[in-house]
């Protein structure tokens, strides 16, 4: 296209930005398409318009809109990428409950999922704006032209737009009369799109649901249908939407159109069972069902296909991160006898070499307005007042949480473990505290941390490691980390400084090798809790029978017993609050 000419269609769809705008409210305000050229669409994008979710940012490669023959239809295509801002998906976190609604309905072909998902839209977007914007929707895909008889998806969208709109029967899915199950399905699908007009996320299961059963096989699926996709919506990065990971809801089964009331309203509803929460903590047995939500490897899945996550350890630490979050309680502390109070001192000169945030810019000027190293600038000084309020020291966490073959991969599927040693490990953190996490298995399987952290990231990355190997607890590690005579040689880095630190164990029966060293039973594990000085809890997973057996052998560790790996939840949600009880009863002796 030369130059001119395109100066010229540029400037067309330009003055047709209002239109577009017009057709979704007076009152609604984005910035101006991207008319760029085709050569410089972004990588992965193919179609002649695209929505930018992160950007919110309507873009054409304006000469392939010439080469098609839609340069007359600015309006109708500007309106229908603006209508992936308004109605579906709207944002990020909604085009994310939508791919994994519609993972759920293509079941084995959740490979799809944004195709597919980006037809859904489509067929909410371009109804509403055939319907009561009166814009011309049909003649874009009139202009793009029937797709072939063998691409069955593209068929089954055009004959519903037809049966939407009351256009005649192959006038846009082709002149051929409709195959059976095409019609079929087309019928459904029309209704469907009426049912869910304002609701993506809730209709999205049932049209996987449905088109699935249109798919073929993976070597016979046409690519065309993806060249097709009208107005493709770019998803290219960005922050990871909350909520995807704890919404029970975005697990529910999907339910075919032909079953769903909404869209059949004689087919009855079925009453689904109300989630129970109960609890039974005697004796140190606890129990509290929870509703499980999506699976850390669904949720990684959806990251990666929405461009935002690739990596499978980032996309557990994000799972696991929000779905402790609402266990989040508050870590004990322990009363220092003063916290020192600074006092403001002269000021003396700031050399090259030193901490830029110490200069004091304020009397570095009144000395002089030239600021000179070692000359003119001035840092401030800093004198200490013993003080009379006292301080509260976090009570550091040395966490050890057991990865044989008998606990799920936590990247792959829920772990109760991994979660209650994430919201263990995440209360002390926000309460000041430093972690030590540690992940094992059998000899020589030991992942976690480089000592005691601040940082959340490197801890849960250590609790989301996996080996599913024998069991063999790390006693070295934890000799080291206490007594400093191990093979490792670090001992805790708070001995000596009036922090204490609480040794929290999550295992099963395989615990007992925390108390022998070469078949011969050891008090080394013992000998670190008294260097601790912060207490230790063992949180097993046995018989209630059994809790006296391991009790004994335990010692001055505190151990707490759960039926089921579920139970470790409610357990973890509690567990700081009873250790804090046990501090506030100790500082008053």
């Amino acid at each position: 296209m030369r130059a001119a000419a395109r100066q010229q269609l540029a400037a067309r769809w330009d003055a047709a930005w209002p239109d577009a705008l017009a057709a979704w409210g007076a009152h609604l305000r984005l910035r101006g398409p991207e008319l760029i050229g085709v050569t410089d669409r972004p990588q992965g994008v193919r179609s002649f318009a695209w929505f930018n979710l992160r950007d919110v940012r309507v873009s054409i490669a304006i000469d392939l809109i010439k080469q098609m023959g839609l340069s007359d239809l600015p309006t109708e295509i500007l309106a229908h990428e603006v209508g992936h801002h308004v109605l579906s998906p709207g944002d990020l976190g909604t085009a994310a409950r939508v791919l994994v609604r519609m993972r759920l309905g293509l079941v084995d072909r959740d490979d799809l999922a944004p195709v597919m998902a980006n037809l859904w839209s489509d067929l909410l977007i371009n109804d509403r704006l055939q319907r009561r914007a009166g814009l011309r929707m049909d003649e874009v895909w009139r202009r793009i032209g029937p797709p072939r008889r063998d691409d069955t998806i593209m068929r089954l969208v055009m004959r519903t737009d037809e049966l939407l709109w009351s256009q005649p029967t192959g006038s846009l899915a082709g002149p051929d009369v409709p195959d059976r199950p095409v019609e079929r399905e087309a019928q459904l699908l029309a209704r469907a799109v009426r049912a869910y007009a304002d609701d993506p996320v809730g209709g999205a299961a049932g049209f996987g649901a449905l088109v699935r059963q249109l798919v073929p096989d993976p070597e016979e699926m046409p690519m065309r249908t993806l060249w097709r996709v009208v107005c493709h919506q770019q998803e290219d990065g960005g922050g990871i939407p909350s909520g995807l990971a704890s919404d029970p809801s975005l697990a529910a089964p999907a339910v075919h159109p032909s079953l769903d009331p909404r869209v059949v309203p004689n087919v009855p509803g079925s009453d689904e069972p109300e989630a129970s929460d109960q609890a039974d903590q005697g004796s140190g047995h606890v129990t509290n069902p929870q509703p499980h939500g999506l699976e850390p490897a669904a949720y990684a899945a959806v990251l990666r296909q929405l461009g935002l996550e690739s990596d499978p350890v980032r996309a557990a630490i994000a799972w696991y991160t929000e779905n402790a979050a609402p266990h989040l309680v508050p870590f004990p502390s322990t009363l220092s006898p003063a916290h020192p109070d600074p006092l403001l001192a002269g000021l003396t000169d700031w050399d090259v070499g030193e901490d830029l945030g110490q200069i004091d810019w304020p009397g570095s000027l009144v000395r002089s307005p030239v600021p000179i190293p070692g000359v003119t600038l001035q840092r401030r000084d800093y004198l200490s007042d013993a003080g009379t309020e006292p301080d509260r020291l976090p009570v550091d966490l040395d966490l050890y949480l057991d990865s044989s073959g008998s606990i799920p991969d936590p990247r792959r599927q829920r772990s109760p473990l991994a979660l209650a040693g994430a919201i263990m490990a995440l209360s002390a953190l926000r309460a000041g505290a430093r972690v030590q996490a540690t992940t094992w298995a059998g000899p020589n399987e030991v992942a976690g941390t480089d000592g005691f952290t601040e940082n959340a990231d490197e801890v849960l990355a250590a609790v989301v490691a996996y080996f599913g190997g024998s069991t063999s607890f790390p006693l070295e590690h934890l000799v080291a980390t206490h007594l400093g005579t191990g093979t490792q040689d670090r001992p805790r880095e708070s001995s000596g400084t009036g922090r204490r630190c609480h040794i929290a164990v999550v295992s099963d029966s395989g615990i007992n090798s925390m108390f022998m060293r070469n078949r011969e039973t050891t008090s080394e594990a013992a000998d670190c809790l008294v260097a601790a000085r912060g207490g230790g809890s063992l949180i097993l997973n046995l018989g209630q029978s059994s809790r006296k057996q391991y009790a004994e052998m335990a010692g001055a560790y505190d151990v707490y017993t759960v039926s089921t790996w579920d139970d470790l939840i409610p357990f973890a949600r509690d567990f700081a609050a009873r250790v804090w009880d046990l501090e506030i009863a100790e500082n008053r002796r």
